[in-house]
């Protein structure tokens, strides 16, 4: 490991447009440790050691990429602290994006009421794409936001995480907001449908489909939903 050492604290000083040796030398360690946990953990310790210096910004983020391939719940603790951070929150999101654990969701879920703006945009994504059932509660609150970027971040991810909670907190957002975040949270819950449907859970799936079809609501979205109810029929799973 003493290799290692020396090649990050090369890592520690690098910034673009320098030599990216070290880094490609640190990365080829990383890919021979494959296979051999202990030793992927060592390596891990290492790079959240540097997260947690004054390492440069490209430092940090070269470290992220890396933790987003090797990284367990042990990162967890230091990227939540970069998560409320304007500047780091982009990479430590993309470093926890890819790791298993209801701990990297619980970090997300708590990141929420300590940031604003572009970066809470960037959290809520994030729990979406990791479909973080956890945080429909939280999600669903956020709808209701006063900034519609947090407001319509919000209902996408919902629909990306369906489920009976997420469904839930968009029916009753649907008929609460208007305009364009309106239409975010119809198709989200087009979506909740979508997923309903595939999962098997037909009459649920029929009653959100029925439910968008009212005559109120905007013609793209009556004929997503008549297209979901057409493929429930065609696959037979349309429950009368």
């Amino acid at each position: 490991m003493a290799e290692l050492k020396e090649l990050l604290e090369q890592v520690k000083t690098y910034d673009w447009g320098s030599s990216r040796l070290a880094l490609t030398e640190v990365s080829d360690i990383i890919k021979a440790a494959f296979g051999a946990p202990a030793k992927l953990s060592e390596i891990e310790k290492s790079l959240i050691g540097l997260l947690q210096s004054d390492a440069t910004y490209a430092g940090k983020q070269y470290v992220c990429r890396e933790l987003s391939i090797i990284g367990t719940e042990q990162s967890v603790p230091a990227l939540a602290k970069m998560l409320t951070n304007d500047e780091y929150s982009d990479m430590a999101r993309y470093a926890l994006e890819r790791m298993p654990g209801e701990a990297v969701d619980e970090a997300l879920r708590d990141a929420l009421p300590k940031t604003s703006g572009k970066t809470k945009v960037g959290i809520i994504n994030t729990l979406g794409e990791r479909k973080a059932s956890s945080a429909s509660a939280a999600l669903g609150s956020l709808i209701y936001d006063s900034d519609k970027m947090v407001a319509e971040a919000a209902a996408s991810a919902l629909g990306k995480i369906g489920g009976s909670q997420a469904a839930s907190a968009l029916a009753k957002a649907k008929g609460e907001t208007s305009g364009k975040l309106q239409l975010v949270v119809l198709d989200a819950y087009l979506k909740c449908a979508d997923q309903l449907a595939e999962q098997g859970k037909g009459e649920q799936a029929l009653a959100i489909y029925k439910e968008l079809s009212s005559e109120e609501l905007p013609q793209v979205i009556r004929a997503a939903a008549a297209l979901g109810r057409l493929n429930m029929i065609k696959k037979g799973t349309d429950k009368k």
